[in-house]
């Protein structure tokens, strides 16, 4: 489902919203009240600078190949959809998606665009309806003190500071008449500690201003499962047709990218459709096509895409080759940023100042004990050499977080094992994104066995001891992991049948062992059994929601555990893989050649 461009093929950007701009006033000023005929001429001139000024960010963007000279968004753009209630919803018009929705979240993996889309959203509110857009990125609030934070005073400061400076009963009044599409881009990015305050001021904003439309992104998460006023949209990934569409508008060596696009429809879409489905990873696919053939694994195609970016130079060009300023071979570099990596991701850091950027370099160079180059000349390699690094304005963000996940992983391998089972245990413990990110996925990719014995175990010993203390799989045990019983409509299926979720109420056990059972591919569905009682307990109930408690007055005991088979087989599974590991094999061999054996 591509974009609609048959208005703006051959036109840039800028054109397009320049077009638009002539007429905005117009179309919003109704939301403005008491004006004297000099006040509208004013604020109509102040509304189009806002316009000219909002356009200029969010209409040209640098990319991994795009990385000197920002490119026209719509020169390359490839139109994603989002799903909802069983149906495709084309996000060509903004108006597509906010006609019955008022409020909603769109969530997807690292990668697939959703920064790209909401900047696609931003600017064709503009052209295609009748209010004002303003677009946050969330992750702003993170160099913000907690008690700072305050969403209307950033909608408030993002329209002046651009130029759109109104008077605050202006504002209030515009907002109580619905006059605007505030697009909320990374959730995701919101440090832990900000999280809580950020999601009340959202819905606060949101229960004030009822009238506006409003549009969260971020990576999929249970935390959404409170959100009952919003309506969740999934990010749809690319087509085979619209992977192929992507990169032939990409501006590139045409005889590589020619190959590369027969290789796409020959075989290379299907073999390695988790890469070609997604635009960032695709991109990648892409630069490293010419150099090597793509890895199958995502660690090995990370480290591919990172040994292309860091030798090569600028893409759309003869090869050319920068030299380094900091004059580091491959592996000194990544060291550095790798710890760079680490640290910030730890503390949940995915936008920096020039200082905080040069903090991290500095501790690197310190902890790694390599000091033959200048902070200020690594900072340039990030950016403008390897490409790790992307500036806007004054801050510096990863120019993927995906990016960020694999050399934290990489780092955590360099450490011992006594420090990262009690380190990661104890994040594992409070992070909400351990199966959302793939920090965790790209490590047990490059170390399983470690992974597996140092990491999941003592977490496996855990839940083993609960599972001995409760008498086995049984309502004390479920009652301590699980809050409730979510009901929702099988969208895959032309009946829409109803199936069951759950509410977690603990998400360090639910997320942990999902995600052991996943990467040790282990699989378990009991979809069949459990449709039945699904429509059972939303007749008796009329809700999507019900505690444990309330699902025991429907099913009994028996029932609710019958409901949770799934989630007992995760639990055994998890149990058969710690009695893999449990055994010291090599204390009780006797020689050298049966120890062998079992390294």
């Amino acid at each position: 489902m591509a974009i609609n461009t048959s208005e703006i093929i051959g036109k840039a950007t800028s054109e397009i919203v320049k077009d638009a701009t002539k007429f905005a006033w117009d179309k919003v000023k109704t939301f403005f009240t008491d004006m004297s005929a000099k006040e509208s001429m004013e604020y109509g001139y102040a509304y189009e600078k806002y316009l000219d000024n909002t356009r200029l960010r969010n209409g040209k963007i640098r990319t991994l190949i795009y990385r000197y000279v920002p490119e026209d968004l719509y020169s390359f753009y490839e139109c994603i959809g989002v799903s909802y209630n069983g149906e495709i919803i084309d996000t060509s018009s903004v108006n597509n998606l906010v006609k019955n929705e008022n409020k909603i979240i769109i969530t997807g993996t690292g990668g697939v665009g959703k920064s790209i889309l909401f900047k696609h959203l931003f600017l064709n509110a503009i052209r295609d309806t009748c209010l004002i857009p303003v677009l946050i990125e969330l992750r702003s609030f993170n160099s913000i003190d907690v008690k700072e934070i305050s969403l209307r005073e950033a909608i408030y400061n993002s329209l002046s500071d651009n130029g759109f400076s109104l008077e605050k009963r202006y504002f209030d009044y515009s907002m109580e008449k619905g006059g605007y599409i505030i697009l909320l881009d990374g959730y995701d990015e919101v440090n832990r500690e900000r999280t809580d305050k950020i999601t009340q001021e959202i819905k606060s904003i949101c229960s004030k201003y009822t009238e506006n439309k409003y549009i969260v992104s971020s990576r999929p998460s249970e935390a959404f499962i409170g959100w009952n006023d919003f309506a969740e949209m999934a990010a749809q990934s690319l087509t085979k047709e619209q992977a192929i569409n992507f990169v032939n508008k990409i501006r590139f060596d045409d005889k590589i990218k020619a190959m590369f696009v027969k290789e796409l429809e020959d075989k290379l879409y299907e073999s390695h459709k988790s890469f070609a489905e997604n635009p960032l990873l695709l991109t990648i696919m892409l630069l490293t096509f010419a150099r090597a053939t793509i890895p199958d694994r995502l660690n090995d195609f990370y480290e591919l895409a990172f040994s292309t970016l860091f030798n090569e130079h600028d893409f759309t060009k003869d090869a050319f080759t920068r030299e380094k300023r900091t004059g580091l071979g491959c592996e000194d570099f990544k060291r550095i940023f790798s710890h760079f990596c680490f640290k910030s991701y730890f503390r949940e850091e995915y936008e920096f100042t020039e200082a905080t950027l040069h903090r991290y370099i500095h501790d690197a160079k310190e902890k790694m004990n390599i000091n033959n180059f200048r902070v200020e000349d690594f900072q340039d390699d990030l950016l403008n050499s390897v490409c790790m690094l992307v500036k806007d304005g004054l801050y510096y963000s990863f120019s993927h977080r995906s990016f960020q996940e694999y050399f934290a992983a990489w780092y955590t391998c360099k450490l011992t094992d006594d420090v990262v089972e009690k380190f990661l245990l104890k994040w594992m413990k409070t992070s909400l994104s351990i199966s959302s990110d793939s920090y965790l996925t790209m490590l047990y990719n490059m170390q399983s066995e470690k992974v597996n014995k140092i990491i999941f175990c003592p977490f496996l010993e855990e839940l083993k001891a609960e599972y001995e203390k409760s008498g086995g799989f049984t309502i004390d045990f479920i009652s301590k992991t699980i809050n409730g019983i979510t009901i929702y409509s099988d969208n895959e299926t032309e009946t829409e049948e109803l199936e069951l979720g759950f509410y977690s109420g603990n998400f360090y056990l639910t997320d942990s062992l999902r995600l052991i059972c996943r990467l040790n591919g282990h699989v378990f569905s009991g979809i069949e059994h459990e449709r039945p009682l699904a429509k059972m307990i939303f007749d008796t109930r009329g809700s999507d929601y019900i505690s444990i408690e309330n699902a025991i007055e429907i099913l009994g005991c028996d029932g609710v555990i019958r409901i949770f088979e799934w989630f007992h087989q995760w639990v055994l599974f998890g149990f058969s893989l710690l009695d893999k590991y449990s055994d010291d094999n090599l204390a009780n061999k006797t020689d050298i050649a049966s120890m062998l054996d079992d390294l």
